[in-house]
């Protein structure tokens, strides 16, 4: 696909990777795990917060099962495990056993960067509510692609990643997507030219990639071990295999 070429051309030191799984290792085992009480008058999904890897964790920062992901806004399967997922991940999060940390991941290089930047535009708050919307109208949006005009792409050889990226952002509607979320053009428009926080997605991608062996998404480890598995009722599995029960 030209698009994808051109674009993960622009991010230049960031390779193409296909989504896939995480690689197999073994998951932790154990008894029932105790609930865990949030603070009065709030639910563990209402804990969010930005992690030092980048990410965003959701949850009892203290609770016993660590699950991570690795995603991707464009990796279908990212979309997929987010549509299965959310309501009975939620429920096990608000247990206190389990928290969730989202960390992305650029797999599609530069095109990964306009729903990232937009999805953290008003805070960790807003922004597993974001995501979970962008995963679930992916289709929609992702299909805008196709409005990239063959001036557009020679003008991209030329633009900064935050160019590029508001130019996407543009083009794939993400820019409307966000407007009708509480976020104004003038604030997503700054967001997508955020120079910093695009430098810190690449180096984010490029430590998960040498350090954690990551090569795909979705890619998810639970308690520091990388699992074989990929699907939402696999990784349920594993969570209840490990005490979430």
């Amino acid at each position: 696909m030209r698009i994808k070429s051109l674009l993960v051309a622009a991010t230049a030191t960031l390779a193409l990777l296909a989504c896939s799984g995480g690689d197999t290792a073994s998951a932790p085992k154990g008894e029932p795990i105790a609930k865990v009480a949030a603070p009065a008058g709030k639910a563990w999904t209402d804990t969010v917060s930005k992690t030092a890897a980048g990410g965003f964790k959701i949850g009892n920062p203290e609770a016993k099962l660590q699950l991570v992901e690795y995603g991707a806004i464009t990796c279908p399967g990212c979309a997929q495990f987010s549509v299965q997922s959310t309501e009975e991940l939620n429920g096990l999060i608000n247990t206190g056993v389990v928290a969730m940390e989202y960390r992305p991941f650029l797999v599609h290089g530069v095109q990964d960067i306009p729903g990232f930047l937009l999805a953290s535009c008003s805070g960790p708050e807003a922004f597993f509510p974001l995501v979970e919307q962008l995963y679930a109208e992916q289709q929609s949006w992702l299909s805008k692609l196709s409005t990239v005009t063959p001036a557009d792409q020679q003008a991209m050889q030329k633009m900064t990643p935050a160019e590029i990226a508001t130019l996407l952002g543009t083009k794939m509607g993400l820019i409307e997507f966000v407007k009708s979320r509480g976020i104004s053009e003038d604030q997503a428009k700054s967001c997508l030219a955020d120079k910093a926080a695009i430098d810190a997605l690449i180096a984010a991608t490029e430590k998960a990639t040498n350090d954690d062996g990551v090569s795909g998404t979705p890619f998810f480890t639970l308690n520091g071990a990388k699992l074989d598995v990929n699907g939402w009722v696999q990784i349920k599995g594993k969570l209840v295999e490990a005490g979430a029960r």
